[in-house]
């Protein structure tokens, strides 16, 4: 049964295990314009898959009033055209690093109430998102002071080397990263999924990749199978 917890510092839908104390626990962020109800769709699969483990899906904390749903930080100047040129595409996502820096602050204090309020250390528990969610379950995860079981970012915007507000100096832990991105998806191309691979295999992260055929900006039972997967595999 989904429930609705207040007592996070972000409002989230939580799918916890009947009766005892959660074995593991997983963080799913949404994407741009969503909100953690829309994602948490995917608990279901996940329930049946991992039966002890406490899934959270908090919403992002700024509101979009005119769109609705919410966001992590700001996307204005998001052009898909742009992102499938790898220079220029590169170029628009080291922009966005200083707003995922700043997102952080709540991300990582939400991370942290997470593991108490699940009463599992950060070695049994994961970060997930989707698309700009996704970003930034990644970047949470390298720059967090102990290292998870995993991470997972789904049709994820890149984590960028700036330079300047990160760089592979600035990880401090490299817990297993697995992307999972469609070959046809048209919001965040796979020149994006591509460039988050490389960055993250240069700076000494272990990656793994699944590509979905066919599929686009979203998340489709493949796909979500391959998230159980990498949460099956992390939380043995």
């Amino acid at each position: 049964m989904m429930r609705v917890l207040t007592d996070l510092p972000l409002r989230t839908y939580a799918s916890l295990p009947d009766g005892g104390k959660p074995s593991h626990a997983a963080v799913f962020f949404h994407g741009y314009g969503a909100d953690g109800q829309d994602l948490s769709g995917i608990s279901g699969l996940l329930r049946r898959r991992l039966p002890n483990a406490a899934f959270y899906f908090p919403d992002a904390p700024e509101e979009l009033g005119f769109f609705g749903g919410y966001q992590w930080f700001d996307l204005d100047g998001f052009n898909p055209a742009e992102l499938a040129d790898p220079q220029a595409g590169e170029r628009y996502l080291k922009t966005l690093m200083p707003l995922a820096e700043r997102a952080r602050a709540t991300t990582d204090a939400y991370l942290r109430a997470v593991l108490e309020n699940a009463g599992v250390p950060a070695s049994k528990a994961a970060l997930c998102g989707f698309s700009q969610g996704g970003l930034m379950a990644v970047y949470t995860a390298l720059r967090f002071d102990e290292t998870l079981a995993a991470a997972v970012g789904m049709s994820a915007v890149a984590v960028t080397f700036d330079g300047t507000v990160f760089t592979p100096e600035k990880i401090a832990s490299r817990p297993p990263v697995t992307l999972i991105h469609g070959d046809a998806d048209n919001v965040v191309p796979p020149a994006v999924f591509d460039l988050n691979r490389r960055n993250l295999a240069a700076a000494g992260v272990a990656v793994e990749t699944r590509v979905v055929s066919g599929l686009m900006h979203g998340i489709d039972m493949t796909a979500a199978g391959h998230l159980a997967a990498a949460l099956e595999k992390a939380f043995v």
